[in-house]
């Protein structure tokens, strides 16, 4: 190429290197990198083309929304109502909602033969509408509650042993027999409920639709069958405390299972929601429950008549009477295709430390048989 052609075509593009930043684009060296998802691309504020430009003027958006605003932030960014926050700016709106509904059977005896006891059932579903994977659709996010529990159960009872020196037989009325019988106390307090329930995990599609919108598309999908039957998220592959390797779904409650070499979950039974779609299933499973966690508590009591006006009452009071061991639920945290990680080192190690479905023991395993003795005098 001829030396004077080199010269213009040079001097040619310097000017237009100008003229591009007078109308406040930037060269191709000062542009910045964008963010690449798959084939699509999202532009920042800094890098749009003329082509781009023009479609945002056309529908009424100029420039940056202020002065100071970084030109390494996209475009969507820029378009929001507060563009100087990165979510809404907005928090704690009174918009929530929850439903509850329940039929409720209460039984009661009063003291009466030395016992009294109370017994209620509850049968009751709870809905909340908190939050929605699309804000334009808030009915969306109408869903399970994660208080929700179908069934509680609950029973206290309190027996008295009455006086048997009056009792009208030769031998309670003894006064040494009546002294060791009498005024015996025991009583109990049951509680049996559903488990919590646990949520769907999370969704990685490798360009979701929140990459454009700034919200949505929602959790992990779960399976269905040709019916729109769900196919069952526990695992089909495990391992009973007998040796005997089991395909059929496994109860988290059974007992019967090494937790510490059990995955509780299927991966397979999950799938990600579609690139740039919102999920079919935005509500979370009723049916999917963790590990149950009753109460049973129980006490012992002696009264001791010391003479007229003053008595001495001992009363022993075991917490987990049956000193049931309660595991923290399986992990359901981040992609169903997080692999079980385990501990290496230290007296932790060989157990799990997290990955989908793993029951990690260190983060919350429980319920050793506790009791306290109690003495009371009253005069």
């Amino acid at each position: 190429m001829p030396r004077r052609e080199r010269r213009a075509r040079k001097k040619k593009s310097g000017r237009a290197a100008v003229a591009s930043r007078a109308r406040g684009k930037t060269s191709p060296k000062d542009r910045i990198e964008r963010d690449t998802f798959g084939p699509i691309k999202v532009p920042r504020v800094g890098g749009l083309s003329a082509a781009q430009r023009s479609t945002l003027n056309a529908r009424g958006i100029f420039g940056i929304p202020y002065a100071n605003f970084p030109t390494n932030q996209n475009v969507r960014q820029s378009l929001r109502a507060y563009p100087q926050y990165t979510n809404s700016g907005l928090d704690g709106a009174p918009l929530g909602k929850t439903w509850y509904d329940a039929l409720q059977v209460n039984v009661t005896q009063r003291f009466s033969r030395g016992l009294s006891f109370n017994f209620n059932y509850t049968f009751s579903k709870n809905l909340d509408l908190m939050s929605s994977s699309d804000p334009f659709n808030r009915q969306l996010g109408k869903t399970v509650s994660g208080n929700d529990q179908p069934h509680v159960i609950r029973l206290t009872a309190q027996y008295q042993v009455p006086l048997f020196r009056n009792s009208g037989s030769s031998f309670l009325s003894n006064p040494i027999v009546s002294a060791i019988l009498s005024d015996w106390g025991v009583g109990v307090y049951l509680n049996y409920e559903s488990a919590t329930r646990l949520n769907r995990p999370s969704s990685n599609g490798s360009v979701p639709l929140s990459q454009f919108l700034g919200y949505g598309p929602g959790s992990a999908q779960l399976k269905v069958d040709a019916d729109g039957n769900y196919m069952n998220p526990w695992s089909v592959n495990w391992v009973d405390n007998d040796g005997k390797q089991r395909t059929d779904p496994i109860d988290i409650n059974c007992g019967c299972y090494d937790p510490t070499k059990t995955i509780a979950f299927n991966p397979d039974a999950w799938e990600n929601i579609p690139n740039g779609q919102f999920g079919a299933q935005l509500d979370q499973l009723r049916f999917f429950r963790g590990i149950r966690r009753p109460t049973e508590n129980a006490n012992l009591s002696r009264n001791f008549r010391v003479k007229e006006g003053i008595n001495f009452n001992v009363r022993i009071e075991f917490n987990n009477i049956f000193n049931r061991m309660f595991l923290p639920n399986p992990s359901t945290g981040g992609n169903f295709a997080n692999p079980p990680t385990q501990f290496t080192t230290g007296q932790n190690a060989g157990l799990f430390s997290g990955g989908f479905g793993s029951i990690v023991p260190t983060s919350g395993t429980s319920g050793m048989r506790t009791g306290q003795i109690i003495g009371r005098i009253t005069f």
